[in-house]
């Protein structure tokens, strides 16, 4: 009895240690890289509230050194209470706190095909700010990361959720959901349009992140992908992408969704609105960029 009860115990005591929380520095990563803070407005979603998206670059970005990587982190708020971010106790965390130098390690082992063991694997950490003195922690904070490639290939390549080749062919939702359709007949909903409890398989053949359109607004050139793959919870489905300044736009299907998947939220969550298909929240910043550039440009007569 002895012995079961002191294996009881290592096992709770390792299964503690693996699910403990790791948080990381908004400090700290915007002292090691280059990061673009952006800020995305809610209001389409029937809800006044922002998103905060924040774009890492390695240090090798742009660099043809074949390591163009960029780790997005998107704070979302909560609904009822309309916030981001919640105030912490920074002596509670600071013993947790995930090494800056190893946030790149996940992308760079899905880009080689390499095992990553889990004590290494971002995706499940916090990020943490400092306003005006005190430290406040992300409600929901979605940790992604995108290997950016520019190669030609005929038809889109199946490479499942985490590279954004801008020279792929494009592919519309439309086109995409029809082949889907007919390729599965019997699914009630296409992944973009989940109106009921059930889900259907994607084929790995399907899994990618499709260019759907590239467009030009104030000289920069947006790359709009949608990610088609079974993450259903932590993932931005649709996103502008500009070389240099990262992920400027995007939509947040699976947080801002009145139901079926949120029927124990009630309140503010269940008055959602979904956004039309082709629509985009875009970055504020460069929203008022771009009107300048345009407001600039009339005036010279452009």
């Amino acid at each position: 009895m002895k012995q079961l009860i002191l294996y009881l115990l290592l096992f709770c005591s390792c299964a503690t240690m693996a699910q403990e929380q790791k948080y990381i520095l908004l400090d700290s990563l915007t002292a090691h890289y280059k990061v673009k803070h952006y800020t995305l407005d809610t209001s389409p979603y029937g809800t006044k509230n922002s998103i905060e998206v924040y774009n890492v670059f390695s240090k090798k970005y742009e660099t043809d050194k074949g390591e163009d990587f960029i780790l997005l982190f998107s704070v979302l708020p909560d609904i009822d209470s309309k916030t981001n971010w919640e105030k912490i106790d920074f002596n509670k965390i600071k013993d947790n706190l995930f090494p800056t130098k190893e946030i790149f390690r996940r992308i760079m082992h899905k880009a080689l095909g390499f095992y990553l063991d889990k004590n290494r694997d971002i995706s499940k950490t916090k990020l943490v700010k400092i306003i005006e003195g005190e430290y406040y922690v992300s409600k929901y904070c979605w940790i992604e990361d995108f290997y950016c490639i520019n190669d030609s290939f005929p038809i889109p390549i199946a490479t499942k959720s985490f590279i954004l080749n801008v020279n792929q062919p494009i592919t519309p939702i439309g086109a995409l959901r029809d082949f889907f359709r007919k390729l599965s007949p019997l699914c009630q909903d296409f992944p973009f349009e989940q109106n009921t409890d059930s889900f259907c398989g994607i084929p790995d053949f399907l899994k990618n992140t499709y260019l759907s359109n590239i467009e030009e607004r104030g000289g920069d050139m947006i790359y709009c992908f949608y990610q088609f793959y079974e993450n259903l919870h932590t993932n931005i489905s649709r996103f502008g992408y500009v070389k240099g300044k990262g992920i400027v736009a995007g939509v947040y299907f699976n947080h801002f969704m009145p139901g079926p998947f949120f029927i124990d939220k009630t309140g503010n969550w269940r008055k959602l609105k979904r956004l039309p298909e082709n629509e985009l929240l875009w970055a504020e910043e460069l929203k008022k960029e771009w009107a300048k550039k345009e407001e600039e440009r009339k005036r010279m007569g452009i």
